[in-house]
């Protein structure tokens, strides 16, 4: 019976631990929602009906992810602090999985006993839970997909774990049900899960041999439902294998030598995590130099795997392979919008943590260097932490997010762009002007960024230069529907209702058939500058412009009172028609008058009677 301080020491670790990812993650607790969180949140058709995902004939894509959405929007509705201690308290729980696998693998698996099980658990378990690139699937509430998979991914092989072993009180039968079903949850929170089977049987062959755990051969029906369960699964749900297969065709085999080219940098930023941003800029153009160097690092890998490391300690074959097969579904051939992101290293850097971990033991703790292990440790450990909360306070607000990414990857466009709206919505017109500028000066004939340009000298009061900036959009870009548009706007606040009116007209033959729609109140807006436009013709006697725009005016917005009563009163005093202006007048009646206006109208109504 092992003593008590044995007993309790994992549990207080744990809680430790526990404790100092709260401190650590809790600057990042209240962060707005940024980026794709408005998507997932706020634009989401079902977020505010959970009953939706337990409807098993329509699974959705990332069905168990949205499901927890939902249950974050019945509790809090768009407060983010709710959003983001689920994302932490994910965290916390795939940590102790980690620790939960290693410690048990170790104990099992190897001759090096429960204390060394115990400390390289717990360095795992350190180096995975606070390495401060796990801040984008952590702080991020869209980074959840990566986070969510990853429990269920984590529970999952530690049931299979269990079913292999020997000593356990509870049938083989139960874990296994257990590990299948909670991969079936991985798969439907995040894609990256397929890859689980390729680890079971990888733990199985580095592992699962010797006097601890049971035969291979009572493994076999396990390994065969998967099959099995993947062509139910298929008829459960077609039309979403139906989607996985479109996908499919759009791959693209050049993206393997791009992709290995990449892989040098998720080694360099576990070891160095420093310069992390929430976009990279990588290009899809295979540099030669810099992929023989990744390829060498990759077979010299793979011999290690194969040759050295198997051998000596099959952790270290197990924790490489781990680190490139879980990799292999976002960065490989598969097309996405970033070539890489570090919410998809979330899973992979446990084999990364594990083999470090291993190394630290044999180096330090196996030869009997406890203080200068424990004093590394401490190291990592601080510095992890302290880059962890800093990295958390550029999450504060879209523009600090948008400025960090813009700073680290200034030539990028997309991020500038990103980054000058953010500022333009949060009021920061001097800040928005700088990065619109810095934006001109990779390419100046962005037809958009001098209509934002417009829009800041606009908010500020620089009405001069507003115009100038407008105008230079539409030069660049004449079928730009909202750059004539913001003109028109800046030129009926100057009371320049005629030009207001011909931008308008130009605007809404632009928006028809446009990708995006006018604004919401663009039919208003024009409706009145047309009534303004008409009233400068009545003034400067040109009668006939000004009944153009009058019933212009009329037809965009037919409840407009003031549009109704000027075109009557044309209609009778210019072209003498009655009738028509009568037909106006009756409508203008019917629009809720005050009774002065009542009064006036009744009085115009009187003239066309015969």
């Amino acid at each position: 019976m092992a003593p008590p301080q044995s007993r309790i020491k994992a549990p207080l670790f744990l809680l430790i631990l526990t404790g100092i990812l709260f401190l650590i993650y809790a600057n990042g607790l209240n962060t707005p929602f940024q980026s794709d969180d408005e998507r997932h949140v706020i634009l989401n058709p079902n977020i505010s009906n959970p009953a939706f995902y337990f409807n098993s004939s329509y699974i959705t894509y990332r069905h168990i992810n949205n499901f927890t959405f939902a249950l974050n929007y019945q509790w809090g509705q768009q407060n983010p602090f709710g959003y983001h201690l689920s994302n932490l308290l994910l965290h916390i729980c795939t940590v102790i999985l980690v620790f939960s696998i290693v410690n048990l693998t170790i104990k099992n698996a190897t001759e090096w006993g429960k204390e060394a099980a115990f400390k390289i658990a717990a360095i795992t378990a350190l180096l995975f839970g606070f390495h401060p690139i796990q801040t984008e699937t952590i702080t991020y509430i869209s980074g959840r997909p990566g986070g969510l998979a990853a429990v269920f991914y984590f529970l999952s092989l530690l049931m299979f774990l269990l079913s292999g072993l020997k000593k356990t009180k509870i049938p083989s039968f139960i874990y296994y049900s257990l590990s299948l079903l909670t991969f079936f949850m991985a798969v439907l929170s995040k894609e990256i899960a397929v890859t689980l089977p390729v680890i079971l049987l990888l733990y199985d062959i580095c592992f699962m041999k010797g006097e601890n755990w049971k035969s291979f051969r009572s493994r076999l029906g396990f390994y065969i439902l998967f099959p099995v369960l993947a062509i139910l699964a298929y008829f459960q749900s077609h039309h979403a294998f139906i989607a996985m297969g479109d996908l499919l065709k759009k791959i693209h085999l050049s993206l393997i030598l791009v992709q290995l080219d990449i892989l040098k940098h998720p080694l360099k930023l576990f070891l160095f995590p420093i310069n992390l941003t929430f976009e990279y800029d990588f290009k899809t153009q295979v540099m030669w130099g810099s992929l023989l160097v990744s390829l060498f690092m990759l077979a010299t890998v793979l011999f290690l795997v194969i040759k050295k490391f198997y051998l000596k300690s099959s952790i270290l074959s197990f924790s490489c392979l781990w680190f490139l097969i879980t990799l292999a579904p976002t960065n490989s051939v598969m097309p996405r919008v970033h070539l890489f992101s570090e919410r998809n290293l979330y899973i992979p850097y446990f084999g990364l943590s594990l083999f470090f971990a291993v190394i630290l033991y044999l180096i330090f703790f196996k030869e009997n260097r406890n203080k200068t292990a424990m004093t590394l440790l401490l190291i990592v450990g601080l510095s992890f932490s302290s880059l962890v909360i800093k990295r958390n306070q550029t999450y504060a607000s879209p523009s600090s997010l948008w400025a960090d990414t813009f700073k680290k990857t200034p030539s990028k466009l997309s991020v500038g762009k990103t980054l000058s709206i953010n500022y333009l919505m949060e009021e920061k017109y001097p800040e928005a002007l700088k990065t619109l500028n810095a934006l001109l000066q990779i390419n100046p004939g962005l037809y958009d960024v001098h209509q934002n340009m417009g829009l800041a000298y606009k908010s500020m009061g620089d009405i001069t230069n507003a115009e100038k900036k407008f105008k230079d959009a539409i030069r660049i870009n004449f079928n730009a529907p909202e750059a004539h548009f913001n003109l028109a706007s800046l030129y009926g606040n100057l009371g320049k209702a005629i030009e207001s009116s011909k931008e308008f007209d130009i605007s809404a033959k632009l928006f028809s058939g446009h990708i995006n729609p006018p604004p919401l109140n663009f039919y208003f807006d024009k409706a009145r500058a047309h009534n303004q436009a008409g009233i400068a013709f009545s003034k400067a006697e040109k009668f006939d412009s000004a009944l153009e725009q009058f019933k212009k005016s009329v037809q965009q917005n037919p409840r407009s009172l003031e549009a109704r009563f000027n075109l009557a009163k044309l209609l009778l005093e210019f072209k003498n028609n009655k009738q028509q202006a009568a037909t106006h007048i009756q409508e203008a009646l019917m629009l809720n008058p005050t009774p002065p206006q009542t009064q006036v109208l009744q009085g115009l109504l009187d003239q066309t009677e015969p």
